[in-house]
């Protein structure tokens, strides 16, 4: 199946987003957000106080500390010394099988405008969301990492999604992530990924980004998807990270901070990927659909992780 067929039959269930959304996006790329997320944290703010309390319940050590006062710097961390290869070898085993049949999964992804990406987790659904006893929410429910995203953002972090990607080398020109952005789904979005496969070269597409500082020239920009040459007549080159690193290499990144971009695969190379995507509750956005649902006994801080 070609990737242009790929897209129309995607494009057809892709969703309409309303004028609503698109201007909450627009506004939230800027500081006027943050108005918007200390208005709604008021009206929320015995919710928020419940959630807080939650905290008290995670590990606390000076390493976890200082994890999060990193994030907070840079807007980045290495967690690979820190998350539990044993869960992580619970998503690779689980990746693989979806590996496997990656082509027959490409035509039913939900991430349509994107061909160089295969979305291949889609079909673990039910009615929408996963359970709670899935590998990959399993890995993104981590106390060690809850902590950490918990001290960064003064608040028990909400998983908004979870995701296996496979990027594919396309003949199309750079389009989407591919290129320079920021995450505006809210003021702070933190992404949890795991390279399931090795990330040898820049022709495995690793994931790119700038730390924190850097990234701040970009603030406020006109275009939502910048080229390198648009990027590079700003900042230097040295700004950059390339995250070449193996498989199972773990690490967290403030999307809405640094800017970033990446699967910009070459022929003969491909690059599967972990994400898990939390924010600071409440969504400057309105609450889609459940993601996830409790299939079995969870503790109080990953039911409150995983609720709306």
């Amino acid at each position: 199946m070609t990737n242009s067929t790929i897209e129309t039959k995607s494009a057809a269930k892709k969703p309409r987003i309303s004028q609503f959304r698109r201007a909450l996006w627009h506004i939230n790329r800027t500081d006027l957000g943050w108005l918007i997320k200390g208005g709604l944290s008021l009206l929320n703010l015995g919710k928020l106080r419940q959630r807080r309390a939650l905290i008290s319940r995670l590990p606390k050590s000076a390493a976890l500390s200082r994890a999060s006062q990193s994030l907070e710097r840079q807007g980045y961390l290495d967690v690979s010394d820190i998350v539990s290869r044993a869960l992580a070898e619970a998503v690779a085993t689980h990746a693989e099988a979806k590996l496997a049949r990656a082509d027959a999964l490409s035509g039913q992804q939900e991430l349509g405008h994107k061909s160089f990406w295969v979305s291949l987790l889609d079909e673990d659904l039910r009615n929408g969301a996963y359970p709670s006893s899935h590998p990959f929410v399993q890995y993104a429910l981590q106390p060690e990492v809850l902590s950490i995203l918990a001290g960064y953002m003064n608040q028990l972090p909400q998983l908004s999604d979870v995701l296996l990607t496979l990027s594919r080398p396309t003949e199309n020109k750079l389009t989407f992530s591919q290129l320079w952005h920021h995450d505006h789904d809210d003021k702070r979005v933190c992404k949890l990924f795991i390279y399931l496969s090795d990330v040898e070269s820049l022709n495995d597409g690793p994931f790119t980004f700038m730390d924190a500082q850097s990234s701040n020239r970009f603030k406020n920009a006109r275009k939502s998807h910048m080229t390198d040459e648009r990027v590079f007549s700003r900042v230097g080159k040295d700004a950059v990270h390339e995250l070449i690193a193996p498989k199972f290499s773990s690490f967290i990144v403030d999307t809405a901070r640094c800017l970033h971009m990446g699967s910009r695969i070459t022929p003969g190379h491909t690059r599967l990927l972990y994400t898990a995507t939390y924010f600071p509750p409440p969504r400057i956005y309105p609450e889609p659909k459940p993601r996830f649902y409790e299939d079995g006994p969870i503790d109080p801080v990953s039911q409150a992780v995983l609720a709306p």
